[in-house]
């Protein structure tokens, strides 16, 4: 497995080698981001300079049995839990035989690994039998959890994991980064930037998706329906498998005109997007922004947590109230 390196995650990764070399690395340790990805890095790296055989201080060799055993999934005291068989959790019968093993005497260089990428993959059960050998751990084993910041932790099982939250870099940093990789204005890079939690790979991983043309096309038709106040013709661009992220956007639209009101100007996110803004905040008080903001706060909601309801009623019923609001500068 070949894995791309970003430079924000290197003092971590120093931090945690450092504290393995005098002995002090706590066993269980859960790692934070918004981008998962920097999560399955970090832990990849540091799991292949453990199990390496031939360690040049803080690097892997990247050539002993134990770098490519790693790199193949095959490493015998490496183990790398993910749900079978198209489940969406581990079951508790891999996890206990995991565990199993895992108490079993190491057959390579005596440390052994424990990683599961998602926190998410566990049940309640799962984390339960982990706490059990958490608690109580074999020596050289150290356990690895994967983790994207929007789940919350299980209290128990953070109490027992020392925690490692990955900052993204600068906003000043990140463009830079994203530069190398995509042409794109400044103010398009640091949009994407500011919707995606400051993470650059997050960042160019929007603006090279469809999700990056379908927000543009999504503001143009509000610039339209602004202008002549009709906004149930929204409706078919709105309503489809990616309504809730629509709905993010456009909460998003809706607070940057609040911001240029309060002129906030140095926190809009949506920089590409700023004539739009504008527009909006000349048109809509305050107070109306606000309780349009707080419509579509509610339709969300009801969109995600209400079941058997109709999701197009739903929306309808939101575009016909913003349209029908006061206007009242």
């Amino acid at each position: 497995m070949k894995i791309t390196w970003n430079p924000w995650l290197k003092k971590y990764y120093k931090e945690i080698i450092q504290y393995c070399y005098i002995n002090k690395l706590h066993h269980s340790i859960i790692i934070e981001s918004y981008n998962i990805k920097d999560t399955f890095k970090l832990i990849w790296t540091l799991s292949q300079w453990i199990l390496c055989n031939k360690k040049k201080n803080m690097k892997s060799c990247g050539i002993c049995s134990g770098c490519t055993l790693v790199s193949l999934y095959k490493h015998p005291d490496f183990y790398v839990l993910y749900p079978k068989n198209k489940k969406k959790n581990i079951d508790i019968v891999t996890i206990r035989d995991t565990i199993h093993n895992i108490l079993k005497t190491a057959q390579q260089n005596e440390n052994k690994i424990l990683w599961i990428p998602r926190y998410e993959f566990l049940t309640s059960f799962g984390i339960n039998a982990l706490l059990k050998i958490i608690e109580e751990p074999p020596k050289n084993t150290w356990f690895f959890i994967g983790n994207n910041k929007i789940h919350t932790l299980h209290k128990t099982l953070r109490s027992r994991c020392v925690l490692y939250q990955i900052s993204q870099p600068v906003e000043k940093i990140g463009y830079i980064w994203m530069k190398k990789y995509i042409e794109k204005n400044k103010h398009v890079c640091l949009t994407s930037l500011r919707i995606n939690y400051h993470s650059p790979e997050l960042a160019i991983n929007f603006l090279t998706s469809p999700f990056y043309e379908m927000r543009y096309n999504l503001y143009f038709k509000i610039h339209y329906a602004i202008n002549n106040n009709k906004f149930v013709q929204l409706l078919p661009f709105i309503y489809d498998k990616n309504m809730i992220v629509k709905i993010n956007w456009i909460i998003l639209l809706l607070l940057d005109a609040m911001k240029i009101k309060k002129k906030f100007f140095i926190f809009t996110i949506n920089l590409d997007q700023i004539n739009l803004v504008k527009k909006i905040s000349i048109k809509y008080s305050y107070h109306n922004l606000y309780n349009i903001i707080q419509n579509w706060i509610k339709c969300r909601y009801q969109l995600i947590n209400i079941n058997n309801i109709n999701y197009e009623l739903l929306i309808i019923n939101q575009l016909f109230m913003w349209e029908n609001i006061i206007l009242n500068k």
